[in-house]
């Protein structure tokens, strides 16, 4: 075999193994697409064809990480913030949150993470946990999903917050 062949084959070898370091580290997916929130919303308060309707929502600032958490994690914080209005629930449906399934997600220390539970018309509660960074969706009887916020600022999660300083002022 001619050395040029050998030195070709050995550059694109070394390609290939650095695009698939880079795939994995960054956790790129070809597979999947950006999407928002009311979309992913709306697949998991459908079940069967019918829609569930969220009664309410109970907010609390959590003490704990979920992004490695696939069940709902009760938080352990007294202070919470219950949404039974249908304008303040409506806000926090529709709030067009550009999200992705996958890629890298740092943990950020600075911000507090706030967690949702919806309750719904079934009895049964959809858990979201929130950070500036991502969305964690738990719907009821499944694993959770994480989601990277692809927005510079989460709207949800800075509505969230705004409800948290309007109670302690």
């Amino acid at each position: 075999m001619p050395k040029k062949y050998i030195i070709f084959s050995s550059i694109l070898a070394a390609a290939i193994v650095t695009l698939l370091i880079l795939i994995f580290y960054f956790k790129i997916s070809f597979t999947s697409v950006p999407t928002n929130l009311p979309i992913v919303l709306t697949d998991e308060l459908t079940v069967e064809g019918e829609r569930r309707h969220v009664e309410s929502i109970t907010i609390t600032e959590s003490d704990a990480s979920h992004l490695n958490s696939d069940k709902p994690v009760q938080s352990e914080n007294e202070e919470e913030i219950v949404l039974d209005q249908s304008n303040a629930i409506t806000r926090t449906l529709i709030e067009d949150v550009r999200i992705y399934d996958g890629g890298r997600i740092t943990d950020n220390d600075n911000s507090p993470e706030y967690t949702a539970e919806m309750h719904l018309s079934d009895e049964n509660s959809l858990y979201l946990y929130l950070t500036n960074e991502y969305i964690r969706v738990v719907p009821p009887e499944k694993d959770g999903t994480l989601f990277k916020v692809l927005d510079e600022e989460n709207t949800v999660y800075a509505y969230f917050q705004s409800l948290f300083e309007e109670e302690s002022n």
